[in-house]
């Protein structure tokens, strides 16, 4: 006996299923969804004294409850993000050659938020640290108004 397929269309084209193949692709897509519910991101800039944004700086976010550590750079224009982070404290770490190391301690991200953070290095060795230990504003996406 022949199992039962399921014609399903997406975008115009019928595609057959078996119903164990269904219901296995509901079952990936229901997990897939769960595995980013928890999470959120940190988002910003890093610019210099006169405001000039920096690429390829480093970055390092360590969560503070876990040891885990995300290392990136900034882009060409200076920006990062650090998407699907687990919610939790965070502390931020810049280093520019050229710059004092920029450390900020205790970034709340929060489940489906965005924390942004801009920073502006000053001059210095790298030896030489600024470290910060207020909580970075959640990014406000529901408005445009400031």
């Amino acid at each position: 006996m022949q199992p039962k397929l399921i014609a399903i269309t997406l975008w115009n084209l019928q595609v057959p299923l078996k119903f164990s193949q269904l219901f296995l692709a509901f079952a990936l897509l229901s997990v897939a969804a769960l595995a980013q519910s928890d999470r959120g991101t940190i988002t910003g800039t890093v610019a210099d004294p006169g405001g000039a944004l920096i690429p390829n700086a480093s970055i390092v976010i360590l969560n503070q409850g876990t040891g885990i550590k995300l290392e990136t750079k900034t882009t060409g224009t200076g920006n990062f993000a650090a998407p699907y982070l687990s919610a939790g404290l965070y502390d931020v770490t810049v280093e520019v050659q050229g710059f004092r190391k920029f450390i900020q301690k205790g970034v709340r991200v929060q489940v489906a938020q965005t924390a942004a953070i801009n920073i502006t290095l000053q001059l210095g060795l790298a030896a030489e640290s600024i470290s910060v230990t207020s909580e970075a504003p959640l990014l406000n996406t529901e408005s445009a108004a400031a």
